[in-house]
């Protein structure tokens, strides 16, 4: 089967558990997310058989443990995907596979997706487990929060970076990072990233003047602008025409006593 690898970026999120990063309001920190699962022993053709019964495959990995297979419905999943994103640690809570003893907890992010072509059904994921004492980098969306007064005189916000690569522990990364576009009030008004501030712990991997969002003029403005600008100038040239005219003729008659 033929099937899509992606870094997951997420559809939606919900405001419920999510709180802001202290020292830093435009960054938000979920709160501890949960998800459960249990040892997987299928493998291979088998999983479909498992799809099919609306559970999931999926692998752990990271430094210094092997790979997991592990299980879990797909009704848990679903809100874990909206609420976490890639950017926010899960406690993977692993079951034996036959449901006796204590489960293992594994912190994890969530690395890839692989979704079924057209369709987009979830058929895989990836997580990675980290170590929760040690930074780890990542991307974390860039959502515009606000309204640029600059749209009142016919400038559009252009948003020029998505998402920003920032290294942190991996409890403390920000779930987004809102800017607030609310002091863009003309055209050519700029946010970069150096303008975001960040939480203690928080680095920012990118340039300080890389662009984030920018106010342009429309179009519309723009060919209005262009359009008034040669209709001044056609009438400041029938004026000139129309003043050389009636000097021409002021000028024209005999001296008297020619």
């Amino acid at each position: 089967m033929t099937y899509t690898l992606q870094h997951y970026v997420p559809r939606g999120r919900k405001e419920v558990g999510r709180r802001r990063s202290p020292g830093a309001p435009g960054q938000y920190i979920m709160a501890n997310i949960t998800l459960n699962a249990q040892v997987r022993t299928t493998q291979g053709k088998q999983v479909r058989a498992l799809r099919r019964q609306g559970i999931i495959p999926a692998n752990v990995y990271g430094r210094g443990i092997d790979s997991v297979a592990v299980q879990f419905a797909l009704r848990d999943l679903r809100d874990v995907l909206i609420e976490a994103g890639a950017t926010t640690v899960v406690d993977l809570r692993v079951r034996p596979a036959d449901g006796d003893g204590a489960a293992q907890v594994h912190p994890v992010l969530i690395e890839t997706i692989a979704r079924e072509p057209g369709r987009g059904r979830i058929l895989h994921i990836d997580f990675r487990q980290v170590d929760l004492n040690r930074p780890v980098r990542t991307s974390v969306p860039i959502v515009l929060h606000g309204e640029a007064p600059a749209a009142d005189r016919g400038g559009v916000p252009v948003q020029s970076l998505d998402a920003l690569e920032v290294e942190a522990l991996p409890r403390d990364l920000p779930h987004e990072i809102a800017v607030d576009v609310s002091g863009l009030a003309a055209i050519d008004d700029q946010i970069t990233v150096g303008d975001i501030k960040l939480s203690a712990g928080v680095t920012a991997h990118a340039d300080a003047d890389i662009i984030v969002v920018r106010i342009i003029g429309s179009r519309l403005e723009a060919e209005v602008a262009a359009e008034d600008a040669v209709a001044a100038e056609e009438a400041a040239a029938a004026n000139e025409e129309a003043s050389a005219g009636e000097d021409q003729e002021g000028g024209s008659g005999a001296a008297p006593g020619a």
